[in-house]
């Protein structure tokens, strides 16, 4: 048993998809509490709904967890192994008077909720079975009437949550229907495994999203008719997409994989997670897991819905990118390059320090890892794209054909192969051709990388090499050639 002054916090994700950012951030913040706490995380997996709940799911949130660094120490606990330990408890439940069986069909409440909307009304359950005599019942259930097992919710009275996030929020148990804990084929719901378990697994305290705070009032009265201590709560805010709607699939992909796939770093995913409910009281934004261990607490949590931008993300990881060794980030690159075709592995692990060498031009520039290695590859295959819009600003309309040809014969004279080398030798040449440098460089840069923008074109250069550059100014003036016969009529225009 788990000593009384524990805190003990459980993540109790449901396996009916991938692990979506609103599950990431409970998760983050059940195990900030834990590790700050000196306490314990718990993994449950809330596997009952047999339906909709899948192994590919499961193991989904597993590795969505280890990417993002939440190791559990205790579980994944399943609850579709305990349901004789549900079972047990509706019978607690039951001798007690604190539940009843309920034999209304699906046809009657059907019946009964037409009726309510016929007449403009709500309907909730009216407790037709609530005070049913013991005949009644045996009689039901001597003729094997399908059943349901409803607790019995007090008439009169207030419920009160001491919320951790929200302060005391009240609900009257009038307003409280007589909820189900056990269904017809005695799976057990939601409300009754929940606090089953929590009581089961000595759970302290409860961390979860907002959305289940009408829920909590239910809970909270099986724990008192099991005689058990309530746990702390802290439900977190809400995260909203850009619509101020809750986050969800209309707002595009929201995983925890999605980010992962798309060249997010777990640390910056982190990080952005942690500062949607909670500030650390300053305007400090940058955050290592340690860090977020070390100022994590409730009382900074806001109750305020948190609104999900991934532009602000993408501004952090970009962060994240520039400040990481180039040497941790060789991993990911490698990765996001072989997705690209453009990484020979015995040739590039040879030649690691000119990678290394890439990713440092780049990371300054790159807001994820997806984009770093787009802007690598041009270095290591001739195979990429002319950006449109960088032909249209720089070379559609343009004679550029003779300059583009003059240059690869300078450059093929330029000895040493270096910045400074590199600048006079094309400088020089823009000035015979009476060109702005500009109007020469940047072909010369839609050459090499295939764009208009990029960190100095000489730093380019160089590390691109001689032959690479030779190499991709023919494929430059192959272009404009095309360009120049389609003006003439002679050709359609290609790459």
């Amino acid at each position: 048993m788990p000593k009384s002054s524990e805190v003990r916090v459980r993540f109790a994700p449901s396996p009916t998809g991938e692990l979506h950012v609103g599950g990431a951030r409970t998760a983050l913040f059940n195990w900030l509490y834990a590790r700050q706490n000196k306490g314990t995380f718990i993994l449950r997996i809330e596997d009952t709904d047999e339906d909709r709940s899948s192994e590919e799911s499961t193991q989904g949130i597993f590795t969505a967890l280890k990417w993002l660094g939440l190791d559990a120490d205790e579980g994944p606990i399943y609850q579709s192994t305990r349901s004789d330990l549900y079972r047990d408890y509706v019978s607690l439940l039951m001798n007690s008077g604190n539940a009843y069986y309920c034999f209304l069909s699906a046809e009657e409440i059907e019946a009964k909720r037409q009726e309510a909307l016929e007449k403009g009304e709500g309907w909730r359950y009216d407790g037709t079975w609530r005070d049913r005599s013991p005949e009644d019942v045996q009689a039901m259930l001597d003729a094997g009437a399908p059943k349901v097992v409803r607790f019995k919710v007090p008439q009169k009275g207030t419920t009160v949550v001491d919320d951790q996030v929200h302060g005391e929020v009240s609900f009257g148990n009038e307003n409280l229907e007589d909820f189900t804990l056990l269904r017809s084929d005695e799976k057990p719901t939601y409300h009754l495994s929940n606090v089953v378990d929590d009581i089961e697994m000595g759970v302290t305290h409860v961390i979860r999203g907002a959305d289940h705070l009408p829920n909590t009032p239910k809970q909270i009265l099986v724990y008192e008719a099991l005689d058990a201590k309530v746990p702390v709560f802290a439900h977190l805010p809400l995260i909203l997409g850009p619509d101020k709607k809750r986050l969800s699939k209309r707002h595009g992909a929201t995983s925890v994989t999605y980010f992962r796939d798309k060249g997010y770093l777990p640390g910056a995913v982190i990080n952005y997670l942690a500062l949607l409910g909670w500030s650390p009281g300053d305007d400090r934004e940058i955050f290592t897991l340690h860090e977020l261990t070390k100022e994590f607490s409730l009382d900074r949590v806001n109750s305020s819905n948190a609104e999900f931008d991934v532009e602000k993300l993408g501004w952090l990881n970009g962060k994240y990118i520039s400040e990481v060794p180039a040497g941790e980030l060789m991993n990911s690159v490698r990765d996001a390059l072989s997705n690209r075709g453009c990484w020979q592995e015995e040739l590039d692990m040879e030649r690691r320090d000119y990678i290394f060498a890439l990713i440092d031009l780049w990371q300054s520039r790159s807001r994820t890892i997806n984009e770093l290695a787009d802007n690598i590859a041009p270095f290591l295959t001739e195979a990429f794209p002319y950006l449109p819009e960088a032909l249209e600003a720089n070379i559609t309309g343009k004679d550029l054909l003779g300059p583009v040809e003059a240059l690869r014969e300078a450059l093929a004279q330029v000895d040493p192969w270096n910045q400074e080398e590199l600048e006079v030798t094309i400088r020089q040449l823009a000035e015979g051709f009476e060109l702005e440098a500009s109007e020469l460089i940047q072909p010369c840069r839609i050459a090499v990388i295939g764009k208009a923008s990029s960190p100095g074109i000489f730093e380019v250069l160089e590390l691109m090499g001689r032959e690479n550059t030779r190499v991709r100014l023919d494929r430059m003036i192959r272009y404009l050639s095309k360009v120049k016969a389609a003006q003439k009529g002679a050709t359609p225009v290609g790459s």
